[in-house]
């Protein structure tokens, strides 16, 4: 955390006066009342290792702050030398601090603003990545549903394992080629491939560049990518050489795996990094929506429906704006903000639309629809919502052009 922003927040927490049950009375200065600099919130028997005037800054202060510290940053500080300039720093940020108090900072109108925006930032922070996750955790069946409503997405790429000859020359590679053309056995392809390849890596490797997909790279080869576009295809058995950059190599194709499902077994860490990012913001714009209907909501002004824009004019710009995560939001400000038009069983059917076609999200996708068919039960769209959520789950059910299309 740069100087700047420990000041910040240390004025911060004197600003607003957070309230701190466990506070650490060491920390506590009995001319301004401010809560602690460092430490953390629970009760502190650790060894008093510096003061500052009235303050005091303990062993568990010092541990903690080295926590603190990005693993870089932590690297400059290991060691008694390291936690003794550590402490110097500390002390340096309290006398900082004091003088930042005694100039009241904080009551300067961009420092405010500053302590306002990091506060919201903070508790918003603590409430999407903490608040939220912690109540709604996915189950294994989550996971176990998620990889079979996309079961495509998780398969094992095909992969091809060959051997080489690797030659600076065509020339030379033809003349390991035809050595071998009559004999390619182990025995032989090792004898012909200490003669004439050029390539130490694979040499210790009996000449194996081992296995490879389409999609990866071949750790010894230079130019892998080019490599492996020129004999990924290739059929199983010895090929007569090919270039690949500066190089020519004589490949033999020793064994191929075609693509198929990966098993859940084989694919739950795939399954949970492509899950829950979705899944937990999923769970956030539900907790708003359920949030909304339990409070009192009024807009005045030209922001009251009825007034200064229109849903027509939200539905045309959300139309025209490319991110997709900006066009969400607009057609679900016409849901909330404009429930009664009737534009608003039009901007949850584009929200579902929008899950499916940018982010292939169709647990969002279905959450919309229900919305939907429950509030909107006499829509125009009504019969339209029903096919596309019984056929989300259907490999055509993704990205079509239109529901006639799917219908199809």
């Amino acid at each position: 955390m740069s100087f700047g922003r420990r000041i910040l927040f240390v004025v911060l927490i004197v600003t607003l006066g957070l309230s701190l049950t466990a506070c650490q009375e060491k920390n506590e200065s009995p001319k301004d009342n401010i809560f602690p600099i460092f430490g953390g919130v629970g009760m502190d028997d650790s060894p008093i290792i510096a003061k500052v005037g009235e303050r005091v800054i303990t062993q568990q202060d010092l541990d903690l702050r080295f926590d603190e510290l990005v693993p870089k940053a932590q690297k400059d500080f290991q060691g008694d030398e390291g936690k003794q300039l550590l402490l110097k720093s500390m002390i340096d940020d309290m006398i900082l601090v004091e003088g930042a108090i005694a100039k009241k900072l904080s009551d300067r109108q961009d420092v405010a603003r500053s302590l306002i925006t990091h506060r919201r930032v903070d508790i918003l922070s603590a409430m999407r990545n903490i608040g939220i996750p912690e109540d709604n955790a996915p189950t294994e069946d989550d996971f176990q549903a998620f990889f079979k409503n996309n079961r495509l997405e998780f398969m094992q790429e095909g992969m091809v394992r060959a051997r080489h000859v690797e030659c600076e020359t065509v020339e030379r590679a033809m003349e390991a080629y035809k050595l071998l053309e009559a004999d390619h056995s182990a025995f032989n392809f090792m004898k012909v491939a200490s003669e004439y390849s050029t390539n130490t890596k694979t040499l210790a490797n009996e000449a194996e560049v081992g296995w490879y997909t389409k999609t990866g790279i071949v750790g010894p080869i230079r130019n892998s990518k080019s490599f492996i576009g020129a004999t990924f295809d290739l059929e199983i058995g010895l090929h007569r050489p090919v270039q690949v950059g500066d190089l020519w190599h004589v490949v033999e194709i020793l064994d191929r795996q075609p693509a198929r499902p990966m098993t859940y077994t084989e694919s739950r860490d795939l399954v949970k990094t492509a899950m829950l990012p979705a899944f937990y913001d999923g769970k956030i714009k539900d907790y708003v929506l359920e949030a909304r209907k339990n409070q009192t909501i009024e807009l005045f002004g030209k922001y009251q429906p009825g007034k200064g824009l229109d849903p027509d004019a939200l539905m045309q710009r959300a139309a025209l704006v490319v991110e997709p995560g900006i066009k969400l939001d607009y057609y679900r400000l016409i849901y909330t903000d404009f429930p009664e038009s009737e534009r608003a069983d039009d901007a949850l059917f584009m929200c579902a639309l929008v899950c499916m076609d940018t982010w292939q999200d169709r647990r969002m996708a279905q959450r919309y629809l229900d919305l939907l068919l429950e509030e909107f039960p006499d829509s125009d769209l009504h019969e339209d919502a029903v096919f596309l959520k019984e056929n989300l789950y259907k490999p055509g059910g993704l990205n079509p052009s239109s529901i006639e299309e799917l219908r199809k």
